[in-house]
C-alpha cells in the first residue's frame, strides 16, 4: 500500500489519472469507486455508530492497484473524512476483508466484530464490496446487516442483509436503495427517520460540492464537514 498518497489530477468523474491513491473522499468519488450519495450515507453512519467493513479480493488489480491496498486506504479514508460519533465504538482502521461478494464476507467473518453484535449476537454493520470495472475500482455493492426483528410474541424474526447501493455497469452509474430502509437506519443510531435523512442529503451535497470544486486536500474536507454540522447544530438550537 502507499502509505503517502497524491492528489489526483483535475478530470471529469470516473477519469482519473490513477498514479496514486486519493488522500480524500472527495479523491475517491471523483474517480468512479463510489459517488457522493453512498459517500454521505456511510460517513454519516460510521460518525452514529455503525462499524463499517471493506471488502476486496488481494488478488484483484485495477488501475495499478491490488485490492488489499484499495480497501484499506477506501476504509481509512471514509473513517477519516467522519467525524467523532457520539457513542465510542469507532476505531482508527477500518474492519476489511479478502472477499470480493458479501456471502464470502460472512463466511471469513461470522462475527465481524465484537462491536456489532446486538443483544441477540445479531451482526449489525455496512459493508462495503469492492469490485473492478474498465481497469477502475467501484463499491459493486453496499450492503446493511441488519438485527432481528421481534414479532408479536416476543420471538426474534431474523432479517436478511438491506442492499443500500450497487454499481450498474450498463449505464455506469451507482443504483441507491437506501431510502426504502431509512426508518430501520434511523432505529439504529436513535434517530428520527426525517432528521437523518436530512444529514445524509446535506452531507451528500456537501461532497458533490467539494467535488465540483475539486477540493481533495483531506484537511480541507475534513473542516468543511466539521463547519457544516457545527451550522446546522447552532440551526437546531435555534429552533
Amino acid at each position: 500500500m502507499d502509505n503517502n498518497p497524491g492528489q489526483p489530477d483535475s478530470a471529469p468523474l470516473g477519469t482519473l489519472p490513477r498514479t496514486a491513491m486519493p488522500a480524500a473522499i472527495t479523491g475517491w468519488i471523483r474517480g468512479g469507486t463510489l459517488d457522493a450519495p453512498l459517500a454521505g450515507l456511510v460517513s454519516i453512519m460510521v460518525e452514529h455508530g455503525l462499524p463499517l467493513v471493506v471488502a476486496a479480493r488481494s488478488d484483484a488489480w485495477a488501475a495499478g492497484w491490488a485490492g488489499t491496498a484499495v480497501r484499506d486506504a477506501l476504509g481509512r479514508t471514509l473513517l477519516g473524512c467522519a467525524l467523532p460519533p457520539a457513542r465510542p465504538v469507532r476505531t482508527s482502521a477500518p474492519v476489511t476483508a479478502d472477499a470480493g461478494s458479501l456471502e464470502a464476507v460472512l463466511a471469513r467473518m461470522p462475527l465481524l466484530s465484537s462491536e456489532s453484535a446486538d443483544d441477540a449476537g445479531a451482526r449489525v454493520a455496512l459493508v462495503l464490496v469492492l469490485g473492478t470495472d474498465a481497469d477502475t475500482w467501484r463499491v459493486s455493492a453496499a450492503h446493511l446487516l441488519r438485527p432481528p426483528l421481534r414479532d408479536g410474541h416476543g420471538h426474534l424474526q431474523r432479517q436478511g442483509p438491506a442492499v443500500l447501493a450497487t454499481w450498474d455497469p450498463g449505464p455506469q452509474r451507482f443504483e441507491h436503495f437506501s431510502w426504502a430502509v431509512t426508518a430501520e437506519l434511523a432505529r439504529l443510531v436513535d434517530r428520527k427517520a426525517g432528521d437523518l435523512e436530512g444529514e445524509i442529503a446535506a452531507r451528500t451535497d456537501l461532497l458533490a460540492g467539494l467535488c465540483d470544486h475539486r477540493v481533495e486536500d483531506p484537511g480541507a474536507v475534513r473542516l468543511a464537514i466539521q463547519a457544516a454540522r457545527t451550522a446546522a447544530d447552532a440551526t437546531s438550537r435555534r429552533h
